[in-house]
Formats: structure tokens, C-alpha cells, sequence
């Protein structure tokens, strides 16, 4: 008889620690929904800059980048937070800016380092999950 109920203990232990898994993940997945928008974005903020800033850049191309993302965060910011602009309205600025960012930056850029960003953010939107 306790051979029984111990068994129907560790049924019981093991049938909730089965049904608690898929909860768990689901609130992770759910919390880690933010990041995922991020990386979505990624080419699209810190992880463009992170690759210009992977393209062995002079000292005057860092101070030139320096000022073409600070330039982009405040004006991205202004967008963000203007509220007469619907959210389609706010993508298509949005667009727009990084359009901006990328003519600037093709600009500071010589050739061989412009194809090597181009190959990165090709690489990194392969990698992003697919938005929609």
C-alpha cells in the first residue's frame, strides 16, 4: 500500500513538472518578446552600429560615425515620441532615417568597408526572424 501511494506521488510530481515545463517556456518566450522585436530590428540601432564599428575605422571615421548615430538617436527619439504621427506614419520616417543613416555613412565609408557592412547586415537579416 505505500509502495502505492509513493508511486502515485512521484506520478502525481512527475504529470505536474511535465504541464509546469510548457508554462515556463511560454513565459519566457513571452518575456523575451521585446528582445525579439529588437532583433528584428537589429541593423536598424545598436547592432548597425556595431558593425560599422567592427569595420576597422580610422580615428576620423569614428568621430564621423560617432556623430551620424548620435544625430539618428535624437531624430529616431523626436519620431518616436510624436505623438501626431500615426504608427504608420512613424515606420515610414523611421525608414526614412535609416535610409538618411545609410547615405551618410556610405559617405565616410570607402568602398571595401561599405561592401563589408553590406555583407553583415545581409548576414544579420538572414538570421532575423521573419516580422510580420
Amino acid at each position: 500500500m505505500k509502495i502505492e501511494k509513493m508511486l502515485g506521488g512521484v506520478v502525481a510530481l512527475g504529470l505536474a513538472a511535465a504541464l509546469a515545463v510548457p508554462v515556463a517556456l511560454a513565459n519566457s518566450q513571452a518575456a523575451n518578446a521585446p528582445q525579439t522585436a529588437g532583433k528584428e530590428m537589429a541593423m536598424h540601432g545598436g547592432g548597425l552600429e556595431a558593425a560599422v564599428q567592427s569595420l576597422n575605422l580610422t580615428d576620423d571615421q569614428k568621430a564621423k560615425v560617432k556623430d551620424i548615430f548620435a544625430d539618428a538617436k535624437n531624430k529616431k527619439q523626436a519620431v518616436s515620441s510624436d505623438a501626431s504621427l500615426s504608427e504608420e506614419q512613424k515606420k515610414t520616417k523611421m525608414k526614412e532615417l535609416h535610409s538618411g543613416v545609410m547615405t551618410k555613412l556610405n559617405e565616410v565609408l570607402t568602398p571595401e568597408q561599405q561592401t563589408e557592412l553590406k555583407s553583415k547586415m545581409e548576414a544579420a537579416k538572414s538570421k532575423a526572424p521573419m516580422h510580420q
